[in-house]
């Protein structure tokens, strides 16, 4: 794993030249300007009155003599999981330790200097008064959820209490929520009591614990644009070593003194856990980082363009570890690691708070690219967050549907936000028919994604699927009450529907005949003991009610369309390359796979479709139909070092940066060029280049694990049970 850790000999410019650490649920950007070391502090679940993503705040490191003069490096050493920075000044070696405890939000830095120095320690905060913001603002694309509110908005500010040994701060949802906004915009104001609610009494902040230092008055100061106060605490005597701790803390109580209790019982436990809590913290990265790798061309240099796509793939995997223990999944949009605005996009200058595409919405196509690399990496603990968020709101999308459609079933809505509803701003603040904005007005199939990846991972795992019985059916019950009309064939007939964003409206889309066809195969196969006769028939039924997916002749070639029926093109997504991939209808080993590779060359109507950028995955498609040139050239853009510092800070692309679906859906791509399975088949390099060194080790179906080394065309491979190796085919 060494080889693949990030080092830099100099110091930064600004946050975006940062470098992230991070554990449980709590990351971290890192980066050192002029001399101070500086790192913004970010837990999953910080979500404000108007469901934006909150930062806790921003510590400052400064010593009294620059300890980096000399020289200078920091590096992110994979292996353990966390950030060394060395520094040498007139002789004098100073070291600086920075990580996150992998079982609790708790970040931990440790200085040590040969030289005797005078540290301060500063934590900034940015949210210092309430702010009216214009609703109609760019700046609320952070809080999509009040964007274009026909009413006031306003930021609420944070509180800080200076406390003996450091800084208590936090923030404490007040009633003017977002989830009263847009439950009373959508029409659900009389059902919304009984509704979940993670927004009210939420509180989250943390502590500084600065022991030994004492407190050294208050600064005032702007950074990237945006004005700040500082809590400043400095070493009484010159130190050789100093420990600074930061707790955080996020949760629902009833009273603040409740949440008070939590955050000191976490501090606490850490404070006994002492050096046990950082060997703890490593052992965990250790058997993270054995349960799975790829590593391209191994004995290369590092310039090689395979080798950094290697060391890109562990680096973006690691990004996602950092979100190990969350409540809440891993976002699109920026996970944990945002950095100011303004050095994303230049003119973009609001507070380090914002991201695009908002703090509390968790769009569903892009999130499902988060979390399909899991699988093949075997980070199945990951996953249950994901799963869980859409469990937890399946009583409020069937009431949606019961509500606004007065039909059965549940239905997400594609811009979908932690409490289950579709961004007002996207749905219509005076709109209450329970349908948004033509662009996802009859988008419903990413959630038959979301249901084939709980199928997969119970395949994979062999976990319970129990629990998910229920999404799964009222999925189903949905679509067939939604489309009741039924074809001479007697299949349903989808209309008025989505062909993703891209076409509509249209007739018999790709993306949900190809989800239909696949979840339901593979739900009707399930044990009548553990999903019951009566929803093993209804699968049936609406099983045989799912349409073929439609065809249409290009270049005189049957190539399969993105729906039955055509519109303008709104987007740039590939609703025919569905039934490839996610679903598996088509692929190498399948019937028909001309027809396949014909749709991926020729059914492409404009340049974009084929970008590598954010969500865009052609290259996945490629991959699975063998089609070499193609997935090769599209992951050499896919998976090129972004244009930051930090190489896996993707984007912003369509998104924000870092960009965790452009990342996620590379992962996925060169898996797939790897190893892909179909029932019990594994099929190994299905589309590689056999002089293209590589040694990976991968998870498939049925709890295997498939490790192989493939060095100057030579080939070995081990899979684990032994007894699965009979199912292998190399198509080397």
């Amino acid at each position: 794993m060494n080889q693949n850790n990030v080092k830099w000999t100099t110091q930064s410019r600004n946050s975006s030249e940062s470098m992230p650490v991070g554990g449980y649920d709590l990351g971290c950007n890192v980066w050192v300007e002029g001399g101070e070391i500086l790192l913004y502090l970010q837990q999953g679940g910080g979500f404000d009155e108007n469901s934006s993503l909150l930062k806790q705040g921003r510590l400052r490191i400064s010593f009294d003599s620059d300890p980096f003069a000399d020289s200078f490096l920091q590096e992110l050493q994979l292996q353990d999981g966390f950030i060394r920075i060395t520094g040498i000044a007139a002789g004098a070696k100073t070291v600086v330790d920075l990580w996150v405890d992998a079982f609790r939000p708790v970040v931990q830095v440790s200085v040590h200097s040969e030289r005797p120095c005078i540290l301060t320690v500063a934590f900034e905060n940015w949210r210092l008064q309430d702010r009216i913001v214009d609703s109609y603002s760019a700046e609320l694309f952070q809080a999509k959820e009040v964007w274009m509110y026909p009413g006031t908005v306003t930021f609420r500010a944070d509180t800080f209490v200076p406390q003996p040994d450091g800084l208590l701060f936090y923030h404490r949802n007040r009633d003017d929520l977002s989830f009263d906004k847009e439950m009373d915009a959508q029409g659900l104001s009389g059902v919304k009591d009984g509704l979940y609610n993670p927004q009210k009494n939420l509180t989250t902040g943390g502590r500084l614990l600065v022991p030994g230092m004492k407190p050294a008055g208050n600064a005032e100061g702007v950074y990237a644009g945006t004005p700040f106060r500082a809590w400043r605490f400095q070493s009484s005597l010159a130190v050789t070593q100093q420990n600074v701790t930061v707790v955080l803390h996020t949760a629902q109580t009833p009273d603040l003194e409740t949440w008070r209790t939590g955050l000191e019982t976490t501090m606490v436990q850490a404070l006994k856990e002492g050096k046990g809590a950082r060997s703890a913290t490593q052992d965990w990265w250790h058997s993270f980082w054995e349960r799975s790798h790829i590593n391209l061309c191994p004995q290369e240099d590092e310039r090689n363009l395979f080798r950094r796509i290697g060391q890109n793939y562990q680096l973006f995997r690691y990004l996602l570890g950092c979100n190990r223990a969350g409540f809440w999944p891993t976002k699109f949009n920026g996970g944990l690691f945002t950095f100011d605005p303004g050095q994303v996009l230049p003119g973009f200058d609001w507070t380090p708070d914002y991201r695009r595409w908002s703090g509390g919405t968790f769009t569903t196509q892009n999130q499902r690219l988060v979390y399909w690399p899991m699988l093949k990496n075997g980070d199945f603990d990951l996953m249950p967050a994901h799963f869980e968020f859409f469990l937890r709101l399946l009583e409020t999308e069937k009431v949606r549907v019961r509500e606004a459609l007065h039909q059965d079933g549940a239905v997400y809505p594609e811009q979908l936000n932690w409490y289950g509803l579709c961004a007002t701003v996207d749905h219509g603040w005076t709109n209450t028919t329970g349908l948004p904005v033509p662009q996802i007005k009859y988008l419903f199939s990413n959630q038959l994604e979301i249901g084939l990846m709980m199928l997969e991972h119970s395949r994979f795992t062999g976990a319970d699927l129990s629990p998910c019985l229920d999404f799964l059916d009222q999925t189903v019950r949905f679509y067939d009450a939604f489309y009741p009309q039924t074809a001479e064939d007697g299949t349903m007939v989808l209309f008025p529907a989505n062909a993703l964003e891209t076409y509509h409206p249209v007739r018999n889309p790709a993306d949900a005949i190809a989800g239909l066809k696949c979840v339901l195969g593979r739900l009707v196969e399930l044990p009548p003991e553990l999903v019951g006769t009566d929803r093993l028939a209804r699968w049936n039924r609406v099983l045989s009610r799912v349409p073929e997916l439609p065809t249409r002749v290009v270049h005189g070639r049957t190539v399969l369309a993105a729906a039955e029926t055509s519109s303008e093109i709104h987007n740039c997504e590939l609703p025919q390359l569905y039934p490839v991939y996610p679903y598996g209808l088509y692929g190498l080993g399948r019937p028909d796979l001309e027809v396949a590779v014909d749709t991926a060359r020729y059914t492409v109507e404009t340049e974009q479709q084929l970008s590598h950028i954010s969500w865009q995955n052609a290259g996945i498609a490629y991959a699975r139909l063998g089609m070499k040139a193609e997935a090769f050239e599209f992951l050499k853009r896919k998976m090129a070092d972004g244009p930051h510092r930090f190489p896996a800070f993707w984007g912003p692309g369509h998104d924000w940066t870092p960009d965790h679906n452009w990342g996620g859906s590379g992962m996925v791509q060169l898996q797939e060029m790897l190893l892909q399975t179909e029932g019990r088949a594994i099929r190994l390099f299905p589309c590689w280049d056999r002089n293209l060194d590589v040694d990976f080790k991968l998870h498939a179906p049925y709890q295997t694990v498939v490790e192989a080394q493939l060095r100057a065309g030579v080939l070995t491979f081990r899979v684990t049970p032994s007894e699965r190796l009979a199912d292998v085919e190399v198509l080397l």
